[in-house]
């Protein structure tokens, strides 16, 4: 039973990162900023509300005090995987499509499969495979990928590496995990590095200058936050949680439920359309999720 927990958390973080495309469809309407920025503001928002939240549950800044290797995780995991996997996504979508840019990224299984291999000995089953084969066809139809797509060489080294990178997340949880207790004191120090590197590419006096331009700055300021809480904090936290109680490989695959649900966003809230396809593609996903759990306490134990 608690392992069904655990798949249930890694599930509703996904559910959370697939509701990014309301926040961004808000912040691209009302203001001009970049997707560079807009993932700078996320990133930096999250960093802080993160780290008040780590030194409150601390009482202080006791939850930072951890081993250097530890402190050298949350940088890598910072720059290298949450930092990083949104620069390559975003810059895949403008080289291809948004549609090529979500397969590539759900690469990532793939890549935790690989590396679970060799940092945690895991072994590659049939019933991993089958998943992530039915997850990323999926995918691809909820992504409207059928409907064709332009493809290039850079862009398909771009979402390959969107996807390596955003494997790299449940990796270095697990490595973090092995001699800490608190999840959330990775979560936030990997985002606090992050959100130092988003500065640095981001033009944040471009940023504060269009914010204190825009009509109702109280509302997004509010769209802000609930960009970094929703989609940052709350899912991440998730993620992390549940990689406590189930394997990289099988949350990566798990984690499938967020461009289903972006989907499901999509279309009941922003009007936008779903053909027969995403419907098979939603059936595809939810299936995967379904195969992985088969006789589940046995895989995971």
């Amino acid at each position: 039973m608690k392992n069904k927990i655990y798949v249930f958390i890694v599930i509703l973080s996904g559910v959370f990162w697939g509701s990014s495309c309301l926040f961004v469809d808000y912040l691209k309407t009302h203001t001009p900023a970049t997707s560079v920025q807009i993932t700078a503001i996320r990133i930096v928002f999250a960093a802080i509300v993160l780290n008040l939240w780590l030194i409150i549950k601390g009482k202080g800044f006791s939850l930072y005090k951890i081993s250097g290797r530890s402190w050298l995780l949350c940088v890598v995991s910072g720059i290298g995987s949450v930092l990083a996997m949104g620069m390559f996504y975003y810059s895949c979508m403008v080289e291809t499509s948004a549609a090529v840019a979500v397969i590539l990224l759900y690469t990532a299984p793939l890549f935790v499969m690989i590396m679970s291999l060799f940092f945690f000995k895991e072994k590659m089953n049939a019933q991993k495979i089958i998943a992530f084969i039915i997850a990323i066809v999926g995918c691809a139809l909820v992504s409207g990928i059928a409907s064709g797509s332009k493809i290039s060489a850079l862009g398909i080294f771009l979402g390959l590496m969107s996807g390596f990178t955003y494997s790299l997340y449940g990796i270095f949880t697990s490595l973090f995990m092995k001699e800490n207790k608190d999840t959330l004191t990775f979560t936030a120090l990997s985002f606090l590095f992050a959100a130092l590197g988003a500065l640095v590419i981001s033009k944040p006096w471009e940023i504060v200058k269009f914010t204190l331009e825009v009509e109702n700055l109280p509302l997004t300021l509010i769209m802000y936050l609930l960009l970094a809480v929703c989609t940052a904090v709350i899912p991440f936290f998730l993620y992390s949680k549940g990689i406590e109680g189930i394997k990289p490989d099988i949350a990566s695959i798990l984690a499938f439920s967020e461009p289903l649900m972006a989907c499901v966003f999509g279309t009941a809230v922003l009007g936008q359309k779903m053909d027969v396809f995403g419907v098979i593609g939603i059936v595809c996903v939810c299936a995967a999720i379904v195969v992985l759990n088969v006789n589940f306490k046995k895989k995971v134990q």
